[in-house]
């Protein structure tokens, strides 16, 4: 009986090789840095050309600049107040900060007054001793600069 070699490509010839970190890192580094992975195996709306693999993304040497959803910076400044606003350009808050009072506020300016009275109920309801004095401190300094500015 003669013994088949059921190796359809002995010599290896056409076979794909595999790009080196460098050159990935080359390509990531071509492309905006807000790029994720998805939009560099073309997945999102953003890029549809595959400049990468999944296989090639998933390499632990690679530095991609951006991971995770990217922020819509008109819909969170169309959202917050003007104080909010000053105090991240001067630095005073960062942006997750800004994100959540914009979030809040969002949500607050599409409820009814009615809506907003209830709310504030319940989550007075659960404030702490510690919490109570410290809001009414704000409300002190708050009445005495309005006093003050009238």
């Amino acid at each position: 009986m003669i013994k088949k070699d059921f190796n359809r490509n002995p010599k290896g010839n056409n076979q794909w090789e595999l790009r080196t970190d460098e050159e990935l890192q080359k390509i990531i580094d071509s492309k905006p840095r807000n790029w994720t992975k998805k939009d560099f195996r073309g997945e999102t709306k953003l890029n549809q050309v595959k400049y990468l693999t999944r296989k090639e993304t998933d390499r632990p040497g690679l530095k991609f600049y951006h991971s995770g959803k990217r922020i819509n910076m008109k819909n969170i400044l169309k959202h917050s107040t003007k104080e909010s606003i000053q105090e991240f350009k001067k630095g005073e808050i960062d942006i997750s900060v800004l994100k959540n009072r914009a979030s809040t506020k969002k949500i607050r300016d599409e409820m009814s007054q009615k809506e907003k009275e209830q709310y504030d109920k319940k989550i007075y309801a659960n404030l702490t001793e510690e919490q109570l004095e410290a809001k009414r401190d704000r409300q002190k300094k708050w009445y005495y600069e309005q006093k003050d500015n009238n």
